[in-house]
C-alpha cells in the first residue's frame, strides 16, 4: 500500500507542476504536446513487448477510436488544464475526485446496480462537499463567473469528468474485443488526441509563445508531466487494481487531492480557503462510508 500512496503522490507532484508549465505555455499545445509525447513512449513501447499492434485494426476502429481519444484524452484534459488554469489546484484536484460517484450514479441509472443506503449517504456528502467548494471564488474566477455561483473554470472540470466517462465506457467496449490491451490502446488514443491538439493549437493560439521551448528547465518540467503525470501515474494505478480490487484501489486514488493540496502549498504558495478544506472534510468523510467495507481488506 506504501508504494501505492507514493505513485498517487507522484502524481499529485506532476499534477501541480502540470499548472506550473500552463504559465508558461498556451493551453492547447502543452495538452496536445504531452499527450502526444505520452503516448508515443507507450506506443513504443507496447511494440517492443507484445507486437500485437495490427494496422487492419485501426483502419477497422478508426472512428471508434477517434471517438475514444477525443472524450477520454482530449476534450477531458483541456477542460482540465483550463480549469486548473484559473483555479487553485487543490480545488481542481477536489472536483475531479467525483469521478468514481459519477461512474456509480450512471451504473445506477443505466444498468440498474444497486446502492446501499450507505453507499448513497456518501454519494450525497461527496457532492455536497465539491458544491460547496463553489462557494469560494479566487479573483480570476470572480471574472470568469457563468451563472447562480459557478464559475466557467469550475464547469469546465464538471465537463471534464463527464465526458472522461463517456470516453471510458467507450473504450471499455472496445477493451472488450480484445483487439488491443489497454496499455495499447491509451498509446493510440494519446498519439492521435495529441496530433489534433497539436494542429488546432497551430491554428487558434499564439506561436510566439512557443519561444518559451527554448528553456531547458521547461522541458524538465515538461518530462517529468509526461513520465509521471502519464506513464507511471497509468503505471501505478495498473499495480494498484492488480495488487488490490477495485473498490480498495479507488479509495487509495482519493489520496491525490490530499497530495495535490500540500504540493499546491509548497510548490505554488497556494493557500486552502476555509471553504476549500471544509469541502475536503466533508468528500473524505463521504469516500470513507461509501467504501466502508473495503476498509477492512
Amino acid at each position: 500500500m506504501i508504494a501505492a500512496l507514493i505513485g498517487f503522490a507522484a502524481i499529485a507532484n506532476a499534477i501541480v507542476v502540470n499548472k506550473m508549465i500552463l504559465r508558461e505555455l498556451p493551453l492547447i499545445f502543452f495538452v496536445g504536446l504531452r499527450a502526444f509525447l505520452a503516448g508515443s513512449i507507450l506506443f513504443l513501447y507496447a511494440r517492443r513487448v507484445t507486437h500485437r499492434f495490427s494496422r487492419e485494426y485501426l483502419r477497422v476502429d478508426i472512428g471508434s477510436l477517434l471517438i475514444v481519444a477525443v472524450l477520454t484524452t482530449l476534450v477531458p484534459a483541456l477542460l482540465k488544464a483550463y480549469a486548473m488554469k484559473n483555479m487553485l489546484v487543490s480545488k481542481a484536484a477536489l472536483i475531479g475526485s467525483i469521478d468514481p460517484f459519477v461512474t456509480a450514479l450512471v451504473a445506477y441509472l443505466w444498468f440498474d446496480e444497486r446502492l446501499t443506503r450507505r453507499k448513497w449517504m456518501g454519494v450525497f456528502l461527496v457532492f455536497l462537499g465539491v458544491l460547496s467548494s463553489c462557494f469560494y471564488h479566487s479573483g480570476i474566477e470572480q471574472s470568469l463567473h457563468a451563472f447562480l455561483f459557478f464559475s466557467l473554470p469550475e464547469l469546465a472540470a464538471f465537463g471534464s469528468v463527464a465526458l472522461g466517462r463517456l470516453g471510458w465506457m467507450s473504450a471499455q467496449r472496445l477493451l472488450k474485443q480484445e483487439r488491443y490491451s489497454p496499455i495499447e490502446l491509451n498509446a493510440v488514443t494519446m498519439i492521435i488526441s495529441g496530433l489534433i491538439g497539436l494542429t488546432v493549437a497551430a491554428f487558434l493560439e499564439d506561436g510566439h509563445s512557443y519561444q518559451a521551448l527554448t528553456s531547458w528547465p521547461l522541458w524538465g518540467k515538461i518530462g517529468y508531466s509526461v513520465l509521471v503525470g502519464n506513464i507511471f501515474g497509468f503505471t501505478t494505478y495498473g499495480y494498484a487494481l492488480k495488487r488490490y480490487s477495485a473498490n480498495f484501489a479507488t479509495l487509495l486514488g482519493f489520496s491525490t487531492p490530499i497530495f495535490v493540496t500540500i504540493f499546491g502549498w509548497l510548490l505554488l504558495s497556494e493557500a486552502v480557503p476555509a471553504t476549500i478544506a471544509v469541502s475536503g472534510v466533508l468528500i473524505s468523510l463521504g469516500v470513507l462510508i461509501f467504501y466502508r467495507e473495503e476498509l477492512r481488506v
